[in-house]
């Protein structure tokens, strides 16, 4: 019983029709403001000790404010990947709207007086992170057909260079700095998030014109009728819905962990800004490295191999800051678990598209980032119940047992494999 092994091999032979040179130039221009949207989401999570002593918050309205993220965000996945599906050429206008929500979310963010103004802004920030995969990776799976994993890693590597950029410079921002007798105290923290306006409307203006001329031939308008008459499988499709099972379970325990981290730093090791800023920049800097190349070895070796092993880890990760959870081992701990944290999250949206049809690859991105914000939504509220009764421990038994749980699922649940043409690479 080969356990480990692709269940279904489909080749599927589909060469993308776009010049090397525009498809490279998509690929980076996506990849780098794929990198600010996760700057200003991971930006968010240093925030959140100053809102929630600002406004005198609870472990579980914390934990609502990740639900309302993630809500939101699946809200906008849907309609998103609908559009990007229909209208492949304005692929460069859906991505500007989502730095456009990104400037505007923090600037009510920034002006905010109160809980439930502060969660508009949040919803606004979530839905604008959302609006940015359907476009973004179903075009590059329309793209790179034959090395799908390869593609979404290195759009990856741009959101870890963010994510790993964040955290260490709002740290300073926020806690200030002391160097050559020279002292400063930091920014107030809605000082910062107004400041961090002006960088997104740039961002958005730069998206706007850079990618309108770089987007490609990778299809042509199409009808609704047509639309549907394509995507209606998706929902049936075994590969893609066991992929949404398993990335939204998966979430469920990142979206958890991620949160409570930060606080877990800030109340119960007492860090500083700075020292929570670049222990939250380990869980993806080692990412930038390790995600084009587990992308790699998934085209290469197949899928369920990589993802079972990446998955493996990161529950044995988790479950070792039960007894390591001060001191050198917690930060050597949470640098490792930057290997897979987020790296394995393209591999798996590779998987889906291994078994969508042509047409639908930004649909399929969004039913998997759909599932996994639904499933995912509730769970800071279930991790900040647990922290409140258990303290961090019971966050940490949380989520690295819904983590296991993924990793035997991944053993079998159905996967379709491309074809590893030795030939095929970035190039065509």
């Amino acid at each position: 019983m080969h356990i480990l092994d692709n269940d279904i091999e489909t080749v599927k032979q589909l060469p993308s029709k776009t010049d090397p040179k525009t498809s490279w130039g998509f690929m980076i221009a996506v990849s780098i403001g794929h990198g600010v949207k996760h700057f200003y989401q991971q930006a968010f999570l240093l925030l959140i000790p100053y809102v929630k002593t600002f406004l005198g918050l609870s472990d579980v309205q914390i934990g609502l404010i990740g639900a309302t993220k993630t809500i939101t965000g699946a809200t906008i996945n849907i309609p998103a990947g609908i559009l990007a599906d229909m209208w492949r050429t304005k692929v460069s206008l859906m991505l500007t709207a989502s730095m456009i929500c990104l400037a505007v979310g923090y600037l009510i963010i920034g002006l905010t007086p109160s809980y439930w103004l502060l969660l508009v802004g949040v919803s606004i920030t979530g839905s604008g992170a959302s609006f940015w995969h359907a476009p973004a990776f179903g075009t590059l799976a329309a793209m790179y057909p034959e090395r799908t994993a390869t593609a979404f890693s290195f759009h990856r590597m741009g959101g870890s260079l963010g994510d790993s950029i964040a955290p260490i410079l709002v740290g300073v921002l926020l806690g200030g700095l002391a160097f050559w007798g020279i002292e400063w105290s930091g920014l107030h923290w809605q000082t910062l998030s107004l400041i961090m306006v002006i960088p997104a409307s740039v961002c958005a203006i730069g998206v706007f014109f850079f990618l309108r001329t770089v987007q490609g031939s990778i299809g042509n308008q199409i009808s609704f009728g047509e639309y549907l008459n394509s995507a209606k499988g998706l929902l049936t499709n075994s590969s893609v819905v066991s992929m949404v099972a398993l990335s939204g379970v998966r979430s469920m325990a990142h979206n958890g962990l991620s949160l409570f981290l930060v606080i877990y730093m800030s109340e119960d090791l007492g860090f500083t800004d700075f020292e929570i800023g670049y222990h939250i920049a380990l869980l993806t800097l080692l990412g930038v490295a390790s995600a084009p190349a587990i992308g790699w070895a998934s085209d290469k070796f197949g899928r369920r191999r990589i993802i079972f092993i990446s998955l493996l880890s990161m529950t044995i990760l988790i479950f070792s800051f039960l007894p390591f959870g001060t001191g050198l081992a917690f930060t050597i701990i949470l640098a490792l678990l930057g290997i897979f944290l987020y790296s394995v999250n393209p591999v798996m949206l590779a998987a889906a598209m291994d078994g969508a049809e042509k047409g639908t690859e930004g649909s399929g991105i969004a039913l998997m980032f759909t599932g996994t914000a639904i499933m995912g939504a509730i769970s800071p509220i279930i991790a900040g119940r647990l922290k409140e009764i258990y303290g961090m421990d019971g966050v940490f038994y949380y989520s690295a047992i819904i983590v296991g749980i993924v990793t035997i699922a991944s053993l079998f649940v159905p996967m379709t494999k491309t074809s590893n043409l030795a030939e095929s690479d970035l190039s065509h």
